[in-house]
């Protein structure tokens, strides 16, 4: 990633480079997720509350586009928002795709088919709450460039991250291949993971520099830009250590 090409401050590049080893993608959550399956009170937890956090995206998305003024940015962007709706096909909507897996993979672990109604009477955890709540504040558009630029930054870690994100719960979700009569049936469960680690994270993070560095130029919203996107990075974590702490209670019971 080069300064020059995206108009990066020096601050945000340092940021983003070591998101890599931050609390936001290293955690106790990917530790138990990758180390080995776990069980379906655990998965609940982890569905229940990762559904939660994810069925926002493409709102956050749409505000990234209503936020932009400029031409070009706005058409990176706009693929972005295009992606996460399946390229026109709603089947292939990414929320679509992930409530399918989930589904299916809650009914493997139970023996049972799991139901929407059912799925949606999970529990949401407060860390959950607060993750949705924050997040929305830090996409909220407003009448200046520096909100434009806070909304940018926030945007700009969310896909910095997606990637990585995507691959290692991908990693955990092949813990769970013993569910399933061969490795045809498990991939093709696996399309919400397929569709993300093949091009579509790798596609978004480039529109997502290319926006961010079009659109924040003087030195206020280059602030504005990091403030926010090390503020996602920070409520991000905040999502996983909540996450892992639900899970370990789950195991450990009462």
């Amino acid at each position: 990633m080069r300064a020059e090409i995206y108009h990066l401050n020096p601050e945000l590049i340092d940021l983003l480079e070591r998101a890599s080893h931050a609390p936001a993608l290293r955690n106790d959550f990917y530790t138990k997720w990758i180390r080995g399956p776990l069980g379906p009170s655990e998965v609940e937890v982890f569905a229940a509350n990762y559904f939660a956090r994810t069925r926002h995206t493409s709102a956050m998305v749409a505000y990234t586009l209503l936020a932009l003024d400029d031409v070009e940015a706005k058409t990176e962007i706009s693929k972005n928002l295009f992606s996460e709706f399946g390229n026109g096909n709603p089947q292939k909507a990414h929320i679509n795709l992930l409530i399918d897996y989930l589904l299916d993979l809650l009914g493997r672990l139970r023996g049972r088919k799991c139901s929407v109604e059912e799925f949606n009477s999970l529990p949401i955890l407060p860390t959950t709450t607060e993750f949705t709540k924050r997040q929305h504040s830090l996409y909220q558009p407003g009448p200046h460039s520096m909100d434009r630029c806070r909304v940018l930054g926030a945007h700009l870690a969310q896909e910095w991250i997606a990637y990585p994100m995507l691959v290692q719960l991908y990693e955990g979700a092949r813990n769970y291949q013993y569910l399933y009569q061969d490795l045809d049936e498990f991939h093709e469960e696996c399309e919400y993971f397929y569709t993300h680690i093949g091009e579509s994270e790798k596609s978004h993070r480039e529109q997502a520099l290319f926006a961010a560095g079009r659109a924040c130029q003087s030195s206020s919203d280059h602030d504005a830009r990091l403030d926010s996107a090390r503020a996602f990075l920070e409520i991000t974590a905040n999502f996983w250590d909540g996450l892992a702490l639900a899970m370990q209670s789950r195991r450990t019971g009462p």
